[in-house]
């Protein structure tokens, strides 16, 4: 167990060392830890062994999703389903699509277009389709009736999105995994994040798409399919 006797932040910094050097270098290493989420992080296949022989050989994720025997499924954790999320990538159709609206668009006109869809806020892009942030429903309804107020009818339709947007903290690019978005999540207080390809928008994840995005993964692995092929069932809200 070489990083066995280090503290916490040393065995971070030599895991992250290791990585960028398996990276470079291409080597096969066989690496032994009592670990189980060092295994998971550094691990392209990991080998369960209990009772003098290998109790299952496979991918960590597949190790953490379906474990082969009740002395796999003991050792990984009852937890094992949060230690998924650091080996399960964000995916293209995990993501929910948003009221999108452009950053020239006229503010009134894009409220009135929010009104009509029952929707709180939306996403700003520029024209080529990267995200600018984001805009909130009653904060252009406010300007509005601000502008009405005063007297000034034209002011409101004159005003463009990019006058009410508000930046977008977060966001991740596709791949990135969901242990990373939900902790991003909560770092921002946010109830959803925005997901890039570069700097193209492609959607956003939410908690519950977070979930069923967990739950695909774990079934796809569980029956050897892709997660694109699993039917997530919900039960549905009173």
């Amino acid at each position: 167990e070489p990083f066995g006797a280090v503290d916490p932040v040393v065995r971070e910094h030599l895991q992250t060392e290791f990585l960028r050097l398996q990276s470079t270098l291409h080597k096969t290493v066989l690496f032994v830890t009592h670990d189980i989420e060092e295994a998971v992080r550094l691990g392209d296949r990991i080998a369960v062994y209990g009772a003098g022989r290998v109790e299952q050989f496979d991918t960590p994720a597949t190790v953490l999703g379906a474990p082969a025997t009740p002395y796999v499924a003991e050792f990984v954790g009852a937890d094992r389903g949060l230690k998924r999320l650091s080996v399960t990538p964000i995916e293209t159709g995990d993501l929910e699509q948003p009221p999108v609206v452009r950053l020239d668009d006229d503010a009134a006109r894009a409220a009135a277009r929010l009104d009509e869809e029952g929707a709180a806020w939306a996403v700003v892009l520029d024209a080529d389709g990267a995200l600018h942030g984001w805009v909130s429903a009653a904060g252009l309804k406010a300007t509005d009736l601000k502008a009405a107020g005063s007297g000034t009818a034209t002011a409101a339709t004159g005003r463009e999105v990019r006058d009410h947007a508000r930046r977008m903290e977060a966001w991740l690019p596709l791949g990135a995994p969901l242990k990373q978005a939900f902790s991003t999540m909560l770092q921002h207080d946010a109830g959803w994040i925005a997901v890039l390809e570069e700097e193209r928008f492609l959607g956003v994840l939410t908690p519950a798409a977070l979930h069923a995005a967990l739950r695909r993964s774990t079934a796809a692995d569980a029956g050897r399919l892709a997660r694109d092929e699993v039917v997530v069932e919900s039960v549905p809200s009173a």
